[in-house]
């Protein structure tokens, strides 16, 4: 009995000899890394730092004129996962919608993530998936792209369709205003300079008021949702709920509108959901897609995504959907 003892000690010995080179290896868990240190505007003075960690659902970006932190956000009653990224930005550097094909913006698709590595786009998530009513010959909504009008065609404010093809405005100067789907014309927005005006809805947050009418009114089920909503001009926050498995269920809009509320949005729009909705940072899509028969995939394949920020140190073709095979910190 005695030898037994001893070898159960020598045994016990080894497996903590062995559970400290683990945490001592480089294959470990990625430690928290953060932001390197930056000047008072927030930014870096020079160069690029990307942080990858998705066992713990961190990432990371800053430049001198953007800055990214996503933390993916979990819940147990009911089960969920969402995503929250907080962007900032300065120096002309704006969200714009995206395409895969200028030439043929609306008719040229591709999975997010390749739109995103195609333009070395550094954060982006999908946008209002216009290109879908249009081949559909549905209504879809004020379109402007690039200034240019691509839709004068809305429906009545409050539809009972959905959506209700309430809009955002993006302005050159990074602001962001929603509006009610008949409440301006398309040239109205051209003469306010809009460089891009989106269409899904409803408008979730306005003047820092939420909708709550609407939020009663669409999207009140569980399902995979993004929004994208702006504190000021240069702060933005953008959130995406996975949905359609057993980690996580979805969310109404309403939930993805309560969070803008609480991280301060004065404006705030639902964009397109269900298999649409991703978030991609550096080429990568981070979340979890799951396509309505069960199967794990990527985002729905689309005419653009809604990004900002370019770098050559986004992800090429070639590399996988999901994540970097090394994650860790990368700066230059």
């Amino acid at each position: 009995m005695g030898y037994v003892k001893r070898q159960g000690g020598v045994w016990i010995t080894l497996l903590c000899m062995l559970l400290f080179m683990i945490c001592l290896s480089p294959c470990a868990a990625v430690a928290d890394e953060p932001f390197p240190e930056l000047n008072e505007e927030g930014f870096l003075d020079e160069g690029e730092f990307v942080h990858f960690d998705s066992t713990n659902g961190v990432w990371r970006y800053a430049s001198p004129t953007l800055r990214v932190e996503i933390l993916r956000r979990t819940s147990t009653k009911p089960k969920r996962i969402w995503y929250e990224a907080e962007i900032f930005s300065r120096d002309g550097e704006i969200f714009r919608a995206i395409p895969y094909s200028e030439e043929k913006r609306m008719t040229s698709l591709a999975y997010p993530y390749r739109i995103a590595r195609k333009h070395q786009t550094v954060f982006a998530i999908n946008g209002d998936f216009s290109h879908l009513r249009i081949s559909k010959k549905a209504k879809p909504g004020i379109l402007l792209r690039n200034g240019e009008i691509v839709s004068s065609n809305t429906g009545k404010r409050n539809r009972s369709q959905f959506p209700p093809l309430d809009t955002l405005a993006i302005l050159p100067d990074g602001d962001m205003q929603v509006f009610w789907s008949d409440e301006l014309e398309a040239e109205a927005y051209q003469e306010m300079g809009a460089v891009d005006v989106l269409s899904f809805g409803p408008f979730m947050i306005r003047d820092g008021e939420r909708n709550t009418a609407a939020l009663k009114k669409y999207g009140t089920g569980s399902a995979q949702r993004t929004g994208i909503g702006m504190v000021e001009k240069g702060h933005y926050w953008a959130v995406m709920v996975e949905g359609r498995h057993n980690q996580s269920r979805g969310a109404s809009i309403a939930f993805v509108a309560d969070i803008l509320m609480e991280k301060g949005c004065t404006q705030a729009l639902n964009l397109d959901g269900g298999q649409s909705s991703c978030m991609v940072f550096m080429g990568y899509q981070i979340c979890k897609v799951v396509n309505t028969s069960g199967n794990v995939s990527s985002a729905r394949r689309a005419a653009e995504i809604l990004g900002i920020g370019v770098s050559d140190m986004v992800a090429q073709d070639g590399e996988k959907m999901s994540g970097p095979s090394e994650e860790g910190t990368y700066t230059r």
